[in-house]
């Protein structure tokens, strides 16, 4: 259990009060006893209750926002955060906004944190956006820093107990992307993606599971061939053309997915007349290419969670929070057709046309 102010008291051998008024800057407190009080805390890793301390001094607390790994400008994140600052300025709490890069082979003990994950009273809850990993996650629980996690994006070797974190459910809508080419038809489809990166590993196991139930071999091209999603998408599909391989639908995120789109064109093939495509998460940055149908997930909302998890947790020191799933909704723009149906498929399973069921909170 994280050291609270009685236990403060007690290693510096003083009141709680006097440990207060230390913490709290109290102008009349003998420097010794502050030394000796400044030193218990130090040696306990206490963080003072700045949720608690605020209600004293009507000074409003503070949450840190900590992008790993990531630029401020990438889309994704920055909605994110725009999330957190709305959820937060409401509540009447301030945000912090902090970029960390690190490593994921440098040992917990030796990363190179920025000052509102070292010092105390700063931010007393800290929200890990961007790409993270195990050794920061050890960094902070050695330390006692209270903190929820975006988990989409945590690249873990022994796995995690789904606790004070927020996701959106990509395998989900992997599944329900797959689902809705399945229903029009299609039986060659292609995952395309590089299933290394854990945003992109978990939508595979979605689609894996479509293809599964609906008993078809899933076509995949999951090594990366450029460590440039666009690049990497524009390869694979050059290789599926050059290699005569059926192709009827493609589901990729949209970095590999333009990039498929451009191969697709540079061999006369046309979206969606010869192949249907469907994009995983937001087109941001994509702004001047024609859309494509999407599975969609609110990034602000995702926001919106961590931010309330992380107030919740400054509110109840040391309670462990279950994580929040926030649902991926599939939007259609026009970019998947219909499989002509052979004649073959008529005289062995003749069927009524009927529309795709939708996804519950399509849009």
């Amino acid at each position: 259990m994280p050291a609270n102010m009685k236990d403060v008291a007690k290693k510096a051998g003083v009141s709680v009060g006097t440990v207060s008024r230390v913490i709290n800057q109290n102008p009349t407190i003998d420097p010794v006893l502050r030394q000796r009080v400044e030193k218990a805390i130090a040696e306990l890793n206490y963080r003072p209750n700045t949720w608690a301390r605020s209600l004293v001094n009507d000074v409003a607390p503070c949450i840190s926002f900590v992008l790993s790994n990531r630029s401020f400008l990438h889309p994704v994140h920055s909605r994110i955060l725009q999330g957190v600052e709305e959820y937060c300025d409401a509540a009447e709490y301030f945000v912090l906004y902090s970029r960390l890069r690190y490593r994921r082979e440098t040992a917990s003990a030796e990363l190179d944190l920025p000052r509102v994950l070292r010092s105390h009273g700063i931010a007393d809850c800290v929200i890990l956006a961007g790409t993270n990993f195990d050794n920061l996650v050890e960094a902070l629980e050695k330390q006692q820093v209270p903190f929820v996690l975006l988990a989409n994006n945590f690249v873990t070797h022994g796995g995690r107990v789904p606790v004070d974190q927020v996701r959106w459910n990509d395998v989900a809508g992997a599944r329900a992307a797959t689902e809705y080419l399945i229903e029009l038809g299609h039986r060659e489809i292609w995952y395309i993606g590089d299933a290394s990166l854990p945003w992109l590993r978990a939508p595979l196991e979605g689609y894996q599971k479509a293809m599964e139930a609906h008993g078809l071999d899933p076509r995949e091209q999951i090594a990366a061939l450029s460590d440039n999603g666009f690049l990497n998408g524009r390869a694979s599909v050059d290789m599926i053309v050059e290699r005569n391989l059926p192709m009827t639908a493609i589901f990729a995120d949209a970095e590999v997915a333009y990039g498929a789109w451009e191969a697709l064109r540079l061999h006369g093939l046309k979206v969606p007349g010869d192949v249907s495509m469907v994009v995983l998460g937001e087109q941001e940055g994509w702004s001047d290419v024609v859309p494509l149908t999407y599975v969609s997930v609110d990034l602000v909302e995702t926001g919106r969670q961590l931010a309330k998890m992380a107030i919740e947790k400054m509110k109840s020191p040391g309670a462990r929070f279950p994580e929040v799933v926030v649902p991926m909704d599939l939007i259609r723009r026009g970019t998947c057709r219909p499989q002509p149906i052979t004649k073959t498929e008529l005289v062995e399973a003749p069927v009524t046309s009927r529309a795709p069921e939708p996804l519950s909170g399509t849009k």
